[in-house]
């Protein structure tokens, strides 16, 4: 089968209705992808490592929990732009609120072990096994 690209028209008299809604689906899904945390995850035969990029948010704005066997990194960045003209007159005045957050099963963990460090936009966290939990179950079969 031979993939053509088609072209698009941006027309509003030629716009239909599945136009409209595969744009909005299009930039809904995008968005949603924006917000999300990318984690790299590591184990070694002692520990997990979770290295979390969180770009332009402060260190204070980010928590991290463990509990229940699952690991959960969330932060939040908080932008205000004022803009005022030589006269004191304000012009224009913007502001966002960000929020991550993502969760990570992450189990037989020694939960008091656990450290995070944050430099450079990356969130680093350390999670010691705990080797005296037994990871697999064995079922007996009847």
């Amino acid at each position: 089968m031979l993939n053509k690209i088609q072209q698009r028209n941006s027309d509003t008299y030629s716009m239909t209705p599945f136009d409209f809604f595969e744009d909005f689906s299009r930039n809904l899904f995008n968005d949603l992808r924006s917000n999300l945390i990318k984690t790299d995850i590591h184990e070694t035969d002692n520990e997990y490592i979770v290295e979390a990029e969180l770009p332009g948010i402060s260190k204070d704005n980010i928590q991290v929990t463990y509990e229940d066997g699952v690991l959960t990194i969330s932060g939040q960045q908080q932008i205000d732009t004022v803009d005022e003209d030589k006269k004191g007159k304000l012009i224009r005045s913007e502001r966002s609120l960000t929020s991550v957050r993502r969760q990570y099963l992450l189990e037989n963990v020694k939960e008091d072990e656990i450290k995070a460090s944050y430099s450079d936009g990356i969130l680093k966290v350390t999670l010691p096994k705990d080797s005296n939990k037994e990871i697999k179950k064995s079922i007996p079969i009847e």
